[in-house]
């Protein structure tokens, strides 16, 4: 769980990061609220993928 732990902060830092800059490039305003619906939502894509890679790869 270790490992799987540092990939999530990992991706989560970089999406965020990326997030933030695309937003403040495109818009020149940042919204927390819109920045947490982007974090949840990248967060529960990311479990479920994982979910269903893992379901896929066990079943084989």
């Amino acid at each position: 769980m270790h490992h799987r732990r540092n990939l999530y902060v990992a991706a989560f830092v970089g999406a965020s990061l990326s997030y933030i800059f695309n937003v403040l490039a495109f818009t020149g305003t940042f919204d927390i609220f819109r920045w947490v619906v982007f974090a949840v939502l990248f967060l529960g894509f990311t479990y479920g993928f994982e979910r269903f890679f893992g379901w896929q790869t066990d079943s084989a």
